[in-house]
């Protein structure tokens, strides 16, 4: 499993989608995930740019270079395509998980309400 850093690049004028961090342990699912975050960004600016169809479409990542990825449309009955919004993946280390300490003396149960994993003092 690798963790990823996705920035977005240009569309249009603007750079719309912001970026996310995920990991990627399956290709289908990892590309699913970018499209679900992307494209609510996508569609206003596409739609202002008279291609609103362009919003049905999906993210892939380049087999070649596994640092770069993209959106793809394609309209088979048409016979026509289009790439856009080019974008990086940089892989990254995943967040260190917070060690919890409580002090052995602690007795208050508002720390102990909102803390899964804290039992009471007994």
């Amino acid at each position: 499993m690798t963790t990823y850093r996705i920035e977005f690049g240009k569309v249009g004028e603007t750079y719309p989608v912001p970026p996310i961090t995920l990991e990627h342990t399956d290709p289908n699912e990892f590309a699913r995930k970018v499209a679900a975050h992307a494209i609510p960004y996508l569609t206003p600016v596409l739609a202002e740019m008279g291609r609103p169809e362009l919003a049905d479409c999906f993210f892939r990542v380049d087999r070649n270079d596994p640092t770069y990825g993209d959106f793809l449309w394609i309209d088979l009955a048409a016979n026509k395509g289009a790439q856009f919004c080019p974008a990086r993946l940089t892989p990254v280390e995943p967040a260190a998980e917070e060690a919890h300490v409580v002090a052995d003396d602690s007795d208050d149960p508002e720390h102990v309400d909102d803390c899964p994993g804290c039992a009471p003092a007994s």
